[in-house]
């Protein structure tokens, strides 16, 4: 099953942050597929964002691919497992003219070969040349312009685009276009139409007497998954902060005194000890304020997380294929 405008089979998809375009990333790489292969679409502002050469993010394989429009892809890289780098360094990088869009990779390379007028049909212009609906284009342009990412992959089978499909969406990647499924859905469509008119398709599973034809009726089937995202969250601060304080000591405080007492009495043995020269020394002292700290804890903050479940209806629509069967009589009325 190929891409109905040019052919080529084609997987594509739109990842709104650079880890889930790193998860893609790596399923394409497991897959066997490397970054020749892969064509890559994102704003010139995201490339700065994630992988400009003095980003730390930048030095991954896929950022790498990203940078190569700029020049200095070829100098980053080579990290095991790094992802976002791989895509910008596929053999040719265009920015598309006035929306400072990056494209890189076959994608690239179609567009400079159709010249001018490949790029100046803006960036829907250039999704849609490519093969991607009209619709899904309107959704990578929006995409692309809030910072979102879209990989794309020509598979080499439809196994390799299914497996993309499944794994992308593990990844979180949205508007997710697959050729395949495309042509898939207009190859059943064409059958049934041949089939009601009375006509004999090849298509049509028949046994080898052609005594009953086996028309399948598909039915698509809604899965919904789960991935966590940032919703918000509290940034707390500490800071030190001084304010005067005071306290009241009493201090005590030694005076020494002199008196002369006038007496008349007889000299006692201790007073005639005493009667002799000599120096008499009495010490004042008296009390100072000695100031210590202590730090003490006086309260606690404590952060943490309350976790609730909530349920949500995902509402969305899938499609079924009816049959109608017409009886058509000798008289070539058809009766239902």
């Amino acid at each position: 099953m190929t891409n109905e405008k040019n052919n080529t089979p084609l997987v594509t998809a739109l990842f709104n942050d650079r880890q889930s375009a790193e998860c893609a990333y790596n399923a394409i790489t497991t897959r066997g597929y490397d970054k020749d292969d892969v064509n890559l679409m994102m704003s010139d502002e995201t490339r700065e964002k994630y992988y400009s050469s003095d980003s730390v993010e930048g030095d991954t394989e896929l950022g790498s691919k990203a940078l190569e429009g700029s020049g200095v892809g070829a100098g980053i890289g080579g990290t095991v497992g790094a992802i976002i780098g791989a895509i910008a360094a596929i053999g040719t990088s265009v920015v598309l003219p006035g929306l400072g869009l990056i494209i890189a990779g076959p994608l690239a390379g179609a567009l400079v070969g159709a010249g001018a007028g490949g790029l100046t049909g803006g960036l829907i212009g250039a999704l849609v040349g490519s093969g991607i609906p009209e619709e899904t284009a309107k959704e990578y342009e929006t995409g692309i312009k809030s910072g979102g990412t879209v990989l794309g992959i020509s598979p080499r089978s439809s196994e390799d685009a299914a497996f993309f499909q499944r794994e992308w969406e593990k990844c979180g990647g949205t508007q997710i276009y697959s050729s395949f499924e495309n042509s898939t859905t207009a190859t059943t469509n064409a059958r049934a139409n041949t089939v009601a008119a009375g006509g004999q398709t090849a298509g049509v599973n028949r046994n080898a007497d052609h005594k009953e034809a086996v028309i399948p009726v598909t039915e698509e089937q809604l899965h919904v998954g789960k991935r966590e995202v940032e919703t918000g969250g509290v940034k707390i601060n500490t800071h030190v902060e001084e304010k005067p304080v005071e306290e009241t000591v009493r201090l005590r405080e030694e005076h020494v005194t002199v008196d002369r007492r006038p007496a008349n009495r007889e000299v006692s043995e201790q007073d005639a000890a005493a009667f002799k020269e000599g120096t008499y020394e009495v010490t004042e002292r008296s009390e100072q304020p000695i100031v210590g700290k202590e730090a003490r804890v006086v309260e606690e903050i404590v952060v943490g997380k309350d976790v609730t479940d909530r349920t949500e209806t995902v509402r969305d629509t899938v499609r079924r294929t009816d049959v109608d069967v017409d009886e058509i009589h000798p008289d070539k009325t058809p009766r239902s």
